[in-house]
């Protein structure tokens, strides 16, 4: 019988009261069997009608609700919570919010023992599951030594393993590779084939394309559009712009070896070897020449040791042996940690202010300029309405806008971001690329660690492709501009 919400409103409670609607009187019926997507600006309501399925909402988030949600015909009210864990299984926005072991093979048994699952039939089903989602190498690894993409999958295996009949997904694309999304694409195939029901809430769609039964659109807590997968895919790539969507087929980076050393006295790294404690070389740098000024692309599958480059561009990690300058002079380790500036995957960590303005204005000398500074970036990032709104309060894309606005804010000559698209909508994600080229124009490397092919495609000079252990240096010979891409 699917998912239904019959005039379904949310408003989380504040200090004050109930804050404006996250959910506005909605209705909506996903029959079994569907595959739906729900998508929109940040802060539409995805999320909350995806916890509004599972009981977390009002159940953990607290807000005052109306209307009914129905699972297989039964009031979501009227579940308990182990009724719902065994019908509705969920992939969080951050995959470490819903860990609780140490390990891989512990985190995907946990579900099944909390579920009385036979011993023998929750192996068989650990290595049925890490074969579908790729992570039969990770199974003996420790939760906290995966990279992102890695934890991005394992929290996938965990939610298949308990075999949910309906399984939401919050923006399960965020942290994976190209690999990591044809296997998201062959999952929900495979749950399709089954006839389970799957809700995903996401910015990104092409990994979709071919899966997808229908694409629901939101705007300010309401269903504006409720298209069948022949619609979508039967527009072009204005229609998807002019709706501030992410594209069904966007275009794919096309870059070159770089001819020679890059123009300008930039970053230069040489003799660098990266190796953590117990484990093999993960990266070798005999010498690479980064300009002084542009955005430049970090790509490689998960766990090639991206975050682990940029970690050591910034200082936060030391590589013996590796000499760093910036222009014609050493950039010593310390120099580095002080005067660079890094946007965290889980920006939350960053975030200590009181009010959104307030977070930009820690540090620095309050002045005239800073101020303006501030406000401008603010308007940039369409944030300038949250001002004075606490920044944990703001959805994902939001704190993630506000991230970048405070590496901007520090004006260094190398800022760092580790995969700044996480949760942005079309509109924030050019936004984020007018404003970075901008920022790059102004003197600074911006150097960006991405998997989104899409917000490459607009923003990069050159790509670092990390491969087999090496990194090369290419220069991208076409950019896509918003709404320019290739009509499907």
């Amino acid at each position: 019988m699917g998912v239904e919400f019959e005039r379904f409103s949310v408003a989380y409670l504040g200090d004050d009261g109930p804050l404006p609607p996250a959910l506005d009187g909605i209705d909506l019926l996903v029959p079994d069997g569907q595959t739906v997507l729900l998508t929109g600006p940040s802060g539409c309501g995805k999320t909350t009608a995806l916890r509004s399925i599972n009981g977390l909402v009002p159940g953990f988030h607290e807000a005052q609700v109306s209307g009914r949600v129905l699972v297989d015909g039964f009031p979501v009210a009227q579940h308990t919570t182990a009724e719902l864990a065994s019908r509705v299984g969920y992939v969080f926005q951050d995959p470490r919010s819903e860990f609780f072991t140490f390990d891989v093979r512990s985190e995907l048994a946990f579900p099944c023992e909390n579920a009385g699952v036979e011993p023998d039939e929750i192996a068989r089903r650990i290595d049925e599951t890490a074969a579908a989602v790729g992570i039969e190498e990770l199974l003996g690894r420790g939760l906290s030594k995966l990279s992102s993409g890695e934890k991005q999958k394992v929290a996938i295996g965990a939610a298949l393993m308990p075999r949910p009949r309906i399984l939401l997904f919050d923006e399960p694309s965020a942290n994976l590779d190209t690999e990591g999304l044809a296997m998201l694409t062959e999952v929900i195939g495979s749950l399709k084939a089954r006839g389970v029901t799957a809700l995903v809430a996401d910015h990104r769609l092409s990994y979709l394309d071919g899966v997808l039964d229908r694409a629901v659109i939101m705007d300010a807590g309401r269903i504006v559009a409720d298209l069948g997968a022949e619609d979508i895919a039967a527009k072009d790539a204005q229609w998807f712009t002019d709706q501030g969507l992410r594209q069904l087929r966007p275009e794919a980076v096309e870059s070159c070896p770089a001819a020679g050393p890059v123009p300008g006295d930039g970053l230069r790294i040489s003799s660098a070897a990266f190796a953590y404690p117990g484990h093999d070389m993960l990266w070798r740098i005999d010498d690479l020449c980064l300009p002084a000024r542009g955005v430049v692309g970090i790509t490689g599958t998960n766990g090639c040791g991206k975050t682990t480059l940029v970690r050591v561009i910034l200082g936060l990690l030391a590589c013996r042996g590796a000499r760093i300058r910036l222009g014609d002079a050493d950039w010593p380790r310390r120099r580095r940690t002080r005067e660079s500036a890094y946007v965290m995957q889980d920006v939350e960590y960053q975030l200590l202010g009181e009010s959104v303005r307030a977070e930009l204005l820690i540090g620095p000398e309050p002045g005239e300029r800073t101020l303006r500074l501030a406000d401008e970036l603010l308007a940039r990032m369409g944030l300038s309405a949250l001002a004075g709104q606490h920044p944990l309060t703001l959805s994902g894309g939001q704190k993630q806008r506000l991230g970048i606005a405070l590496a901007c804010m520090k004006q260094a000559p190398v800022i760092c971001l580790d995969e700044p698209t996480g949760g942005l909508d079309a509109g924030s994600m050019r936004a984020l690329s007018e404003l970075l080229r901008q920022v790059a124009a102004d003197g600074a490397l911006v150097l960006v660690i991405t998997h989104d092919t899409e917000f490459a495609a607009e923003t990069f000079d050159h790509v670092i492709r990390i491969d087999d252990h090496r990194m090369r240096l290419e220069t991208v010979t076409t950019r896509t501009r918003p709404g320019a891409a290739r009509t499907p």
